[in-house]
């Protein structure tokens, strides 16, 4: 099979270019980009897509205006547009910390989509219908360069996003040559009697990536296994295919597992520990990444810190890179960005109020002496029964009306609190008690709850103090209902 049909049948089995696409190619002018280019001549009627180039002079090497003339003269040629960029690197690197690879390729994406942007404006002015999705960026990354990318990636320490290398596609940016060795593209060149220009420093080892390129790929073709690149590249893409599978059911999981809530992911710890260590894993992995813009500060021995705090007694916290923080509150895994509150959903579920304004009461005395009114009004026969008629309701409760001193107050928590929590009148401080009901720290001093001095009568939602219950021998009955939604 030729390069032409090879790189066709690529781009159509990952839907890399459909009908009505406009292509904007990176073109340096090496062998790669100018094989590229060259195809995508070829394919454009029959794909059915417009095809624009774009050069960018990176102001680094002294073969770089030569380079920049090559391609003018090799699209005038071939009647493409291109756009001609000139960007001094070794200064932008030095003003942003970065070494020149990286600064080079930050520039050169820059530059893109400042050539994508003037090719829409264009067509807009044009009267044309805009649709910003068919815009896409070709660049020439080849075989041999998805091998490097995976043994480089592995030698740093990576996970299955770094083992299956150069993806086809990446949002915008498609790669249709990744289906071609270096040397099938040269190769392809020479027979078309195509000529192009050579980047001296690919030979140079001052950038790791050289090594790799130059030394090992080429000894393991020799020494070890031919077509290691190939191969290399062709487990790549098992990767892919077995991170797309390994993606789905980490949503599927997440979806049972997780809560989103303003701005925080909350987990239940006990069925996050459920699942198997790995999916554990790909599930914090996963929601880091709907948190953050991107988690490349985010390693594996992160995710290691944040299962051992799971696995912690009591509760703690730890914070990691890009501002997240990371909380274990009673049986629930927090993540957030730092400052980041607490979700109320932890509020919602326990059935406590929290809410910024003072809750409505409304209240009843119920006199036990007038015994025909009882009986007509609960529907019993004898007034001993009135003890089954005790409401159950969450926010409506039957209180002993003679031992509370009038009038009771409906507060927030203050230093002495205290609940009775038996016949005996055992005392337990109101914080020992919402530590039990892990009610989170930071919400504590919201609670609302209805006082006798320091002697708590009812936490609307918890429990009401023993001292204060309804007995046989209660008199009168304080009805309290807090006006709320059961």
């Amino acid at each position: 099979m030729d390069s032409r049909e090879k790189v066709k049948l690529f781009i159509e089995k990952h839907h890399l270019i459909q009908k009505g696409d406009n292509i904007l190619l990176g073109l340096s002018g090496g062998a790669d980009s100018v094989c590229l280019f060259e195809l995508l001549l070829e394919l454009r009627g029959e794909l059915g897509f417009m095809l624009r180039a774009a050069h960018i002079h990176h102001g680094i090497r002294t073969e770089a205006d030569g380079d920049a003339a090559f391609v003018k003269k090799l699209c005038e040629k071939e009647h493409t547009f291109c756009y001609m960029y000139r960007e001094d690197v070794p200064a932008f690197a030095k003003a942003q910390g970065l070494g020149e690879e990286e600064a080079g390729r930050l520039l050169r994406y820059l530059d893109f989509e400042k050539s994508l942007e003037k090719w829409q404006k264009e067509e807009a002015e044009a009267e044309k219908a805009v649709n910003l999705s068919s815009y896409k960026i070709a660049t020439a990354h080849h075989l041999n360069d998805q091998a490097e990318t995976v043994l480089f990636q592995m030698f740093r320490g990576c996970g299955l996003s770094g083992l299956r290398g150069i993806l086809p596609k990446r949002g915008q940016i498609i790669h249709p040559l990744l289906c071609l060795s270096k040397e099938e593209i040269e190769s392809d060149l020479q027979k078309r009697g195509i000529v192009w220009r050579e980047d001296q420093t690919n030979a140079s080892e001052e950038y790791n990536r050289n090594k790799i390129r130059n030394r090992m790929l080429p000894y393991a073709e020799t020494k070890i296994c031919p077509g290691a690149a190939a191969h290399i590249a062709n487990a790549a893409e098992i990767v892919r295919e077995a991170e797309a599978y390994i993606q789905k059911q980490t949503e599927n999981a997440y979806r049972e597992t997780a809560k989103e809530q303003e701005n925080s992911i909350v987990f239940d710890i006990a069925f996050l520990q459920k699942e198997d260590i790995f999916l554990q894993k790909q599930l914090l992995l996963y929601a880091l990444s709907r948190i953050l813009e991107a988690r490349k500060d985010i390693g594996a021995a992160h995710i290691e810190d944040i299962l051992k705090l799971t696995e912690k007694q009591g509760n703690g916290e730890l914070f990691l890179p890009d501002y997240v923080r990371v909380r274990k509150v009673y049986e629930n895994l927090i993540l957030s960005r730092e400052n980041g509150e607490i979700p109320s959903v932890f509020l919602e579920e326990s059935g406590f109020l929290f809410s910024e304004e003072k809750p409505e009461i409304r209240t009843e005395r119920i006199d036990l002496s007038k015994e025909d009114a009882l009986k007509e009004r609960f529907g019993i026969r004898h007034l001993s029964e009135i003890m089954e008629c005790i409401p159950q309701k969450t926010y409506t409760k039957w209180l002993d009306c003679d031992k509370i001193k009038m009038p009771f107050s409906v507060r927030h928590k203050e230093a002495g609190d205290y609940l009775t929590i038996d016949r005996a009148m055992h005392k337990k401080s109101l914080r020992r008690y919402l530590i039990e009901e892990k009610i989170p720290a930071a919400h504590r001093e919201k609670l609302w709850l209805l006082a006798d001095g320091s002697h708590v009568i009812w936490i609307p939602g918890g429990r009401i103090s023993a001292y204060y219950k309804v007995t046989e021998q209660t008199k009168t009955i304080l009805q309290i209902q807090i006006c709320k939604e059961e």
